[in-house]
């Protein structure tokens, strides 16, 4: 899932002015018959699952990218989330996929989980599209303040339009200020892309997480994607290319049963097991190695 995108100085750094002052910026792979086990979830009776499942897969004006197995694993997460009722209500998941796809909706999307979300909540953020390192004009690698890349680039996500249209991205700073607004008592976003693993950087200036502030980004003080209270699961090394979606059909069976089975037994998959079931997947099946960033204090649950 890799494409070679080249943006100017002047258009990305435009684009960031426009973010922060617009409006919208203000505002079953491994089913297996299992019986479930009554359980006393993690959750207290205040808490709400929350999800954003953005699957691309289609671009517009190179079809030779597309890639549909992206949105059949979007599909496939949907449809085992909402298996597990006892945490996820269909009303708090929106899906976004294909054409819909775009930077304009991720920011939509990724507002609509700051608005409804509270600190004792679940959110769950699922990404997967081409991915790529940052170049300029002259294609050289590009790292947009703050300044925190070992190579030199930051990482970018295609959206829709990202052929055809010169904010058709999103790079790693950006999605990390839109996830730093969220208020919730945990966070796990999954990143299934080439280079996903550079969405977890070394650590830079960091900031309490839900303390992101767009005076704090102004000054350059962005904190690490992986943060206390976040997990991040990626799908490869930040040096490597990721093939088809290996690691979102191991992700999804382990949410459907092997990730606790091959676990601790306690009735709930994690996602913490799950990135096991799917990391020994994709290694098997791929030339790959994935990735895990835990900032999350025992296990992220995710499905019963």
């Amino acid at each position: 899932m890799k494409t070679k995108t080249k943006v100017s100085v002047g258009i990305l750094s435009l684009l960031c002015g426009i973010l922060l002052v617009s409006p919208a910026c203000t505002a079953g792979l491994f089913s297996i018959g299992t019986k479930k086990n009554t359980i006393e979830t993690q959750e207290t009776s205040q808490s709400q699952y929350w999800a954003l499942l953005f699957a691309v897969g289609v671009y517009e004006g190179n079809p030779d990218a597309e890639r549909p197995e992206m949105l059949e694993a979007c599909d496939n997460l949907y449809t085992t989330l909402t298996d597990s009722p006892e945490y996820w209500s269909s009303s708090n998941i929106h899906t976004v996929k294909a054409s819909q796809a775009t930077l304009q909706n991720l920011i939509k999307e990724l507002l609509w989980l700051r608005k409804n979300s509270n600190n004792e909540d679940y959110v769950l953020v699922y990404l997967t599209t081409h991915g790529n390192h940052l170049y300029n004009a002259q294609s050289l690698p590009w790292d947009l303040p703050p300044k925190d890349e070992a190579d030199g680039s930051d990482e970018i996500l295609l959206m829709y339009n990202g052929y055809s249209q010169w904010y058709g991205i999103i790079w790693d700073d950006l999605l990390n200020f839109f996830l730093s607004m969220i208020k919730c008592k945990g966070l796990c976003l999954i990143v299934d892309s080439c280079y996903s693993g550079g969405f977890k950087d070394p650590e830079y200036n960091a900031i309490p997480h839900n303390t992101f502030t767009a005076k704090s980004f102004e000054a350059g003080l962005v904190e690490d994607l992986s943060v206390d209270g976040r997990i991040v699961l990626m799908s490869s090394m930040e040096s490597e290319i990721s093939y088809g979606s290996f690691f979102s059909d191991g992700l999804i069976g382990g949410f459907q049963g092997w990730g606790d089975l091959f676990g601790n037994n306690d009735g709930i998959n994690s996602a913490e097991e799950a990135y096991d079931i799917a990391k020994t997947y994709t290694e098997l099946w791929s030339d790959q190695t994935t990735t895990i960033a835990d900032g999350y204090s025992g296990e992220f649950p995710v499905t019963t």
